[in-house]
């Protein structure tokens, strides 16, 4: 007779292996998606134009 082989315990090793690639994509979104939110906007600068104190006639 031939023995019942055992449930393995945990996860097969082949779900293991797919999570590690999905896992980093994951964590690429994330960072990536935050930083798209948190992106800094540069203004344009202020430009202080002088007026003459005494205009010419």
């Amino acid at each position: 007779m031939s023995q019942d082989p055992k449930p393995s315990r945990g996860m097969p090793r082949s779900l293991i292996y797919a999570m590690i690639p999905i896992g980093f994509v994951l964590l690429v979104l994330i960072l990536v998606l935050s930083g798209f939110w948190t992106q800094e906007t540069v203004d344009e600068p202020n430009t202080v134009v002088e007026e003459p104190l005494h205009p010419i006639d």
